[in-house]
């Protein structure tokens, strides 16, 4: 049983970006039973409208994408594997970014295991990825992290809670999706515009 749920928050002028996004989910080796799409009209911020599509899922998992980012054919289908295969609540794969050379976030850690302590000391699993629904209900979703006032990433503070509440998470160490980069930053520091206000 397909037993996913692929949630895509968007805005409303990024039409081609969101077409791109569902096209990768529509070429899935492994489709998912529903895709929510949740538009922020009422420009209430990327975690809440994370959010309100995650209210919307009735799956036992649930795959994240980025408007402006892609999945790989096989995405779905491995990192169903690996929960599966592994008990774990949270799956994160390797990204593809364009915007390197070496196709590589060099602030990445990629084809290690997952480190708690190195999680609660810096962000470095994107928001593709696969989640158990209910242990995502139960941590509150997509938020702001507690313990770094100011720090946008609203992944990052979800992990953290997923962690209080007793998550598994687990490293697939295969790339699996397109993680695009726009020129935010220099080298080495993220450059995606998921979390940035002016987006939202």
């Amino acid at each position: 049983m397909n037993d996913i749920t692929v949630c895509i928050a968007t805005i409303p002028p990024r039409g081609e970006q969101l077409a791109a996004a569902l096209a990768s989910v529509a070429a899935q080796s492994r489709q998912p039973q529903a895709i929510v799409v949740e538009y922020d009209h009422g420009r209430t911020g990327a975690a809440a409208t994370k959010n309100r599509a995650l209210a919307r899922v009735s799956t036992t998992w649930t795959a994240f994408l980025d408007d402006d980012d892609a999945f790989l054919p096989h995405h779905l289908e491995r990192l169903l594997w690996c929960a599966e295969t592994t008990g774990a609540d949270v799956v994160y794969p390797i990204p593809h970014v364009p915007r390197y050379e070496s196709g590589r976030d060099p602030m990445g850690r990629y084809e290690a295991p997952f480190d708690e302590a190195e999680l609660r000391r810096r962000s470095y699993i994107q928001t593709t990825t696969l989640v158990r629904t209910e242990l995502f209900h139960k941590a509150g979703g997509f938020q702001l992290p507690k313990q770094f006032p100011g720090c946008p990433f609203d992944d990052w503070g979800a992990w953290l809670a997923l962690l209080d509440v007793g998550a598994k998470f687990v490293h697939l160490p295969e790339t699996t999706f397109v993680w695009n980069h726009w020129g935010k930053g220099e080298p080495g520091i993220p450059g995606n515009t998921s979390g940035m206000s002016s987006r939202w």
